[in-house]
């Protein structure tokens, strides 16, 4: 199948509104194996939420004309096969919906919810990634049939519609693939992860057709060396980072979104965004105490950027700062294998939200590879505890699994090491709070000033020995850096307690529960952590601090 432009869609479908769509009689519609109204397909149904759920239902929610979407399916049909099944999936910024035709035909129709980033900028770069990834790549990624980042389409909403990813996903048979087969597919995934650490691009922001960004000053076109094609430009980020808690669909015009041709330019950029989420004032995931008055943001972020003219100097991190591309996400269920061969990726889907940034951002742990604590990186292989004969039965079976974690985790590490050496430089050998302060400069707000704060105090502790040969522009008074020092230790505290909290009850900060799950026992066990909190902080907090910072209020 050909890729149908947005245009041609459009066009279609407005000459055609009074057609009746295309669908079946027997159209039905369905989640999780349960037969579902219309009406849910709108809605967001993969799960609940310990906190706010109100909000977060609100920003997954979605209407579109179902209708017009089943006619985009059938125009992309060789025969006008109506549809006749539409299956709900969806994830934290999408929905996602198996569409199926009365001929058998396939596809994975994706709509953005409205937390997923700037409005049709998010929709217009997937839909670039993918394409470019495509024709750049031996990266199986899946192959966009039609898309459209104008919500003002017929449909109602911005979509992109591909083919079904081939194969299963990773989750359904890793517990079941041996040692040397799980060696052999992440010393693969490596491979592929090292196509993209080999593309240089000419600068950080998000990739797009050039026909998608009008404005030639939004926009840096790629190389032929890189782009043989000539269709790609790099353009402003738009993920939800440059949105969330600032504008619910845009940029505000004071920020520098990019495209930023230098890494000092970047970091401007990061700070900008920061600065502009503080003087808005969104709701602090940090206690009050720690958080910060907006003065104090502001003060800290001033002071953090005195350092970035310096810091994007420095020799050891400009040579890992190469603008680079990344699939960020790779979790088990972003990864689909052979179901004859589970060592050999068939597809990486979900590349909604990729970023051109520095490589020494991009490369991480894959999701389903971080190592468990206590784990040592280097060439030291991970052994179990030497009084592992001497545990019960269920302490062997933790030390097993733990071990098997490390093992994983070593075997990523070490084949990064041999088939994508810049993304092993960038990740392990670079003084981490260099790291830290790019990752800190830009969200202050979501975590409060303690740890950029703290950041900062070991960039300026740590001045001679990184071997910058200026001076450090900012200072700390021995007063002053105590008075953190206190600080970090409540800090630390309270991170712990989110922590013990998203741990014991199978959950992240925004207190996401899976749909199979039952919820009235998460909330019991809610409770009832929250209620052993309290006892054994009783010598420190009172009761009501220790609710205050709760990450899930009752």
């Amino acid at each position: 199948m050909r890729i149908v432009s947005s245009e041609a869609i459009t066009q279609v479908l407005r000459r055609n509104r009074k057609i009746p769509a295309l669908m079946s009689r027997d159209l039905s519609f369905s989640c999780r194996g349960q037969p579902i109204n219309e009406d849910a397909l709108f809605q967001y149904s993969n799960g609940r939420f310990l906190t706010d759920e109100k909000h977060q239902f609100l920003k997954r929610y979605v209407k579109f004309n179902v209708r017009q979407l089943c006619d985009v399916v059938v125009s992309l049909t060789k025969n006008g096969a109506a549809v006749c099944k539409i299956d709900k999936m969806e994830g934290g910024f999408s929905k996602a919906f198996l569409i199926t035709t009365e001929d058998g035909m396939e596809v994975v129709a994706k709509i953005p919810c409205p937390n997923a980033g700037r409005a049709r900028y998010s929709t217009a770069s997937e839909a670039a990634v993918l394409q470019y990834v495509s024709l750049n790549t031996t990266i199986p990624v899946p192959k966009i049939l039609a898309w459209c980042a104008d919500p003002s389409n017929p449909v109602g909403a911005e979509y992109i519609i591909m083919e079904k990813a081939p194969g299963i996903q990773l989750f359904s048979v890793w517990d079941d693939i041996t040692a040397l087969d799980r060696l052999n597919l992440i010393k693969g995934l490596t491979r592929l992860e090292n196509q993209l650490a080999t593309i240089r691009f000419p600068a950080y922001g998000s990739l797009y057709f050039r026909h998608s960004i009008s404005k030639t000053s939004e926009r840096i076109i790629l190389d032929s060396s890189v782009d043989p094609s000539g269709l790609f430009c790099v353009g402003p980020a738009c993920g939800p980072a440059w949105t969330d808690g600032i504008s619910p669909t845009d940029i505000q015009p004071d920020i520098d979104a990019g495209p930023w041709p230098t890494l000092l330019k970047f970091g401007l950029g990061l700070v900008q965004r920061s600065i502009a989420r503080t003087r808005l004032r969104p709701a602090a995931n940090t206690m009050p105490a720690l958080h910060g008055a907006v003065q104090d943001h502001i003060t800290l972020l001033n002071a953090s950027e005195k350092l970035l003219p310096i810091l994007t100097k420095h020799s050891p991190l400009l040579d890992r700062s190469q603008a680079t591309m990344w699939h960020t996400d790779l979790h088990m269920g972003n990864i689909f294998v052979s179901e004859e061969d589970h060592t050999q990726v068939m597809c990486l889907i979900d590349w909604q939200s990729t970023s051109i940034s520095p490589l020494f951002l991009q490369a991480r742990w894959p999701a389903f590879l971080r190592p468990p604590d206590g784990y040592s990186e280097g060439m030291k292989h991970p052994k179990l505890p030497e009084n592992f004969d001497d545990l019960d039965a269920d302490e062997k079976n933790i030390a097993l699994f733990e071990n098997n974690r490390a093992t994983s985790a070593k075997a990523y590490e070490v084949a990064t090491y041999l088939n994508n050496r810049d993304a092993y430089t960038a990740r392990w050998k670079i003084f981490e709070p260099l790291r830290e302060y790019f990752s800190r400069i830009g969200d202050t707000w979501d975590d409060g000033v303690v740890p950029l704060r703290n950041c900062l105090i070991r960039l300026v502790e740590s001045w001679e020995q990184m071997g910058i040969p200026d001076s450090c522009p900012i200072h700390y008074t021995s007063a002053e850096i105590a008075t953190h020092r206190r600080q970090l230790s409540e800090y630390s505290q309270w991170y712990e307690i989110q922590d013990f909290a998203q741990k014991y009850l199978d959950t992240d900060a925004e207190g996401w529960i899976p749909p199979g799950a039952d919820w009235t026992k998460k909330q019991f066990q809610n409770k009832a952590l929250l209620e052993l909190m309290i006892e054994r902080l009783k010598a420190q907090k009172t009761e009501g601090e220790v609710r205050q910072i709760w990450p899930f209020p009752l």
